[in-house]
Parts: C-alpha cells; structure tokens; sequence
C-alpha cells in the first residue's frame, strides 16, 4: 500500500516538473530575438558568424556593425512598428505626399440684355407717365425696379463667374437711372459675382431722355462716353485685360482658358444713332486680341449690343451693325463659333450662311441674341461650359411672384407677375387697336388682341408657335376680316412665320469649337 502511495506522488511531482519546464522555455524563446526568417519553400537564410551584421548580398562585403545609436535607433523603429517604424528605418524611400492638383472647374456666364432701368425718381405716376406706359412696346415700365431687384437676387444665388449686362441698360440714358443702376450692382459684386457692362443705343448721349411729373415730360440730364466709364468702371473696365483706346471696348479674362470680348457697337460721338457700327480702329483692337488669344490657345465669346445677323421678318432695319460683314469677315477669320447680342428684343438663334444651300454641318458663327429683360416673359440667357467641353446656352425667366411673397410684398400684379404681364400686354394691344380702328366692338377687339398679344409674348420668348394653330383661332380670322392691310395684322403674320422652332436652348458641342478646320 505505502509502495503504491509512493508511485502515485512521484508521477504527480513528474507532471509539475514538466509543467514547469515548458513555461520556463517558452519565456526563454519569447525573450530571445527572432531568427532567421525562413519562407516556405525556400533554403534558410543563415548569419554569418563573423561579422554582427553579416555582409551585403549584392557585393559580399561586410556590414559594419551596429553603432549604438543605430542600435538605440534600431530599438525606436521596432517599438513604434507599422507606418511610423517604416518611414524613420528608410527615410530615403519615404516621401511625403505631393500636393494634388486643384480639377479644373468650368465657368459659366448670365447674360441679361436691354433692362432699360427706369428709376422711381424719374415720374409721379401722373398722366405723363401713364401716356409713356401706353405707347411702349411692352416694356414692364411701372415695376422696372421690383423686376431689377428679383433679377439681381437670381444672380446672387446663382453665383455664376460674372454677370454681363450687354446694353441698353436704361431707359433712356437719363443720369439718374445710370447712377442708380450702378448702385444696385454693388451687392451683386459684392457677393462675389463680377458684373461687366457694356452700353447699348439707348445708353449715351440720348435726347430722348426724360422726366415724367404731373402731364409734362421734360428732358432730363444724360451722360456721355467718358461719363458712362467713369459711372461703371468697376463693372468690367478696372478688371480688363486690355482696353481698345477708341471706344468701350474690352477683354474681361473669364478665366486661365476664356476670354470675354465685350464690344462696344454703339454710334454716339457727337450725336446718338440707333443703328450701330463698330469702329475701324477697334477693329484694329479686335483683331490684335483675337490673335494673341489663338497663340495662347485662349477660347473668345464675343458680346456686343447689336445684332450680327439680320434675324427678323419683322424688325428689317436699324438691328445688325451697318458694317456686320466686316465684322463677320474678322470673326470667321478666327474661326469664332459664337456670337452674342441684344437690342432685337427678340429671343432668336441663327447661323450665319455666306450663300444660300450652304450645309448644315459647313462652319459659320452662331449668333444668340437674348431677348430684353423689360419685356414679358422677362427673360435672361444663362452660359454654361460643360465638363465635357461642350457649351450650353438656355434661358430662364425672372421668378417675380416668388420674389415678392419672399419679400412680404402684398402688391397683386407682382404676386401673380405672369399673369399681370400678360393682361398688361393684352391691354397695350387693345389699346393700340382701338388708335387704328373704330366700332369693332369690344369682344372683338379682346378677341382680336388675346390672340396678338399670345403670339406676341411667345415671339419675344422666342418659342416655336403653331402657325396652323393661330391662323385656326376666331381671334386671327378677326383680323383678317377686320384689318387685312394693317401694320398690326403684317407684324402679326411676320411674327408667326419666325417662330418655326424652339430659341431657348442651344448646345455648342466640344469638336465645334476653337479654330475649327
């Protein structure tokens, strides 16, 4: 018994000494540095004796061996480990990061023409202005300021690289609305959208301009050349790449890849004209820019006030410049494929042809004439180069009615703006036909001026209208019937016969661009 007590302790004191001998050499084996590192697969790499560091592999010749403060270093790399342990043990390899290259983003432009500002200082609302209201051509006149502040919002909240205003900014080149005008630019530019202006036939040395008190209209002080520079120099002249000596014609740099050819088109020295006509000596300018442009490989948008090309059956005279083929001649040579204008009034696009049953596809430069702000639907033009290179044009119509219940304006025209607008032009016509005509009868006449003022309101929008449509209505056959040798029934029909397509949109695609072949 005691024989097999003793057995029983001794296996027992066994197990606890073995027990004990593999923790103690696991420590050991922890403790220790590591080895040589064998992969599967491979021979293991063995360390010479002879020298603590062995030899370099490539040569053979020995590794010096470790200083003490390549070992402290050695000691710092294997206690940090990772990203950090890596970079300070190969500080020739690591490199710290480049910085990266801003992308390229393209800009894009709002374009507003014709606003023709008339400021609230200007009249009383008394009989004089009302008798201005009834004789104009649809412009918005009694909200003029209310349509220029929801405008300027739209641009704010846009935040496109600039604003261009590209002629007949007021209504008559009074002083008073320029200096006003100038002023309510400020805080487009001041949240950072560059306005750049140009004058338009209306803006300089104009004798119509006018004041309207009680039932007189009376002149009213206008500016000249050096006066509109000196009002808006601000507004694209202190920010120009170039200036042509002669006129207030300049270079507005977009950016690193576009130019901004803003021409002044306007005949006012030493009397103010209608038509327009650009000057043989900023010709000269036009071509010197156009040229440095193309060594640079910079992309040039031309902007004038006039219109390039004749583009209506209605307006026939005082529209394209009197020397357009020049300036089309200096253009193509160029290669330009755009062209942008006001003044018209009208919504329009069209390409230029030099003989008629020339192809499509054949190169000729593009005019966009964007209509006046002034007038319903009030639209603007909106520039957009896409990122693939292509350039979009579209344009948009200024949201008075938002504007004003934004504002807390409780004015009914301005809460319902499209609608007003459109009763207002309906009137202007009736109004108007009734200075033609007599004892039509006042269905007939809203019937009669519903219809003009439809296709009216959509030929300045530059909408494709349905001429089938129109000349189907009870209001057209009213005219016929009624006024078939009338100035109002040859408009009428002109306006239909230039609305067969859609003005609104255009696309330039990327292989239509600069210098064509």
């Amino acid at each position: 018994m005691k024989r097999k007590t003793w057995m029983i302790s001794a296996l027992m004191y066994a197990m606890v000494f073995m027990a004990c001998f593999g923790v103690l050499h696991f420590m050991k084996k922890v403790m220790e540095p590591p080895g040589p590192v064998q992969v599967a697969g491979t021979e293991p790499i063995e360390e010479p004796s002879d020298s603590p560091r062995g030899t370099r592999e490539d040569t053979g010749e020995p590794v010096p061996a470790a200083t003490d403060s390549e070992a402290e270093k050695e000691e710092t790399v294997e206690r940090e480990g990772g990203y950090t342990g890596w970079k300070k043990e190969f500080p020739s390899v690591w490199t710290p990061p480049q910085e990266t290259e801003v992308p390229y983003v393209p800009p894009d432009v709002i374009l507003a023409t014709d606003l023709h500002y008339q400021s609230a200082l200007t009249d009383d609302g008394g009989e004089a202005f009302q008798l201005f209201v009834e004789r104009s051509d649809g412009k918005v006149i009694r909200y003029l300021p209310q349509l220029l502040e929801a405008f300027l919002d739209e641009v704010i909240e846009e935040k496109p690289a600039a604003l261009v205003l590209s002629g007949d900014i007021t209504m008559n080149g009074e002083k008073v609305n320029h200096q006003e005008l100038a002023d309510r630019l400020k805080r487009v530019q001041d949240a950072g959208v560059q306005v750049l202006v140009i004058p338009g036939n209306h803006d300089i040395n104009n004798g119509n301009a006018a004041v309207y008190y009680g039932a007189e209209k009376a002149a009213a002080p206008s500016i000249d050349g050096p006066e509109f520079y000196d009002i808006y120099h601000e507004y694209g002249y202190d920010q120009a790449l170039s200036r042509d000596s002669d006129s207030l014609s300049y270079v507005y740099a977009l950016d690193e890849r576009n130019w901004l050819l803003m021409l002044d088109s306007c005949q006012y020295e030493p009397d103010n004209k209608v038509e327009g006509r650009i000057k043989d000596t900023t010709m000269a300018w036009m071509d010197e820019q156009l040229a440095k442009a193309g060594e640079e490989g910079i992309f040039v948008v031309p902007i004038a006030h006039h219109n390039l090309l004749a583009q209506s059956r209605m307006y026939t005279t005082q529209c394209a410049m009197d020397n357009n083929q020049d300036v089309i001649q200096l253009l193509q040579k160029y290669r330009l494929p755009l062209f942008f204008s006001g003044h018209l009034h009208v919504q329009r696009v069209r390409k230029y042809k030099a003989e008629p049953g020339v192809p499509e596809a054949a190169y000729g430069i593009q005019e966009i004439i964007t209509d006046a702000l002034s007038i319903p639907p009030c639209q603007y033009g909106h520039i957009i180069w896409e990122e693939d290179g292509s350039i979009s044009y579209e344009t948009r119509s200024v949201d008075v009615s938002a504007w004003a219940r934004r504002t807390g304006i409780d004015n009914p025209d301005l809460l319902d703006f499209e609608d007003w607008s459109f009763r207002y032009i309906q009137k202007l016509i009736s109004d108007q036909i009734r200075g033609v005509v007599k004892n039509l009868g006042n269905d007939v006449e809203r019937s009669m001026a519903a219809t003009y003022a439809g296709v009216y309101i959509d030929y300045y929008a530059g909408r494709k209208i349905d001429a089938k449509g129109i000349k189907g209505t009870r209001g057209y056959r009213w005219w016929e019937r009624n006024m078939p040798d009338s100035y109002l029934l040859r408009e009428l029909n002109a306006m239909i016969a230039d609305s067969d397509r859609d003005n609104n949109y255009f696309l330039l695609p990327e292989e239509q661009g600069w210098f064509l072949d």
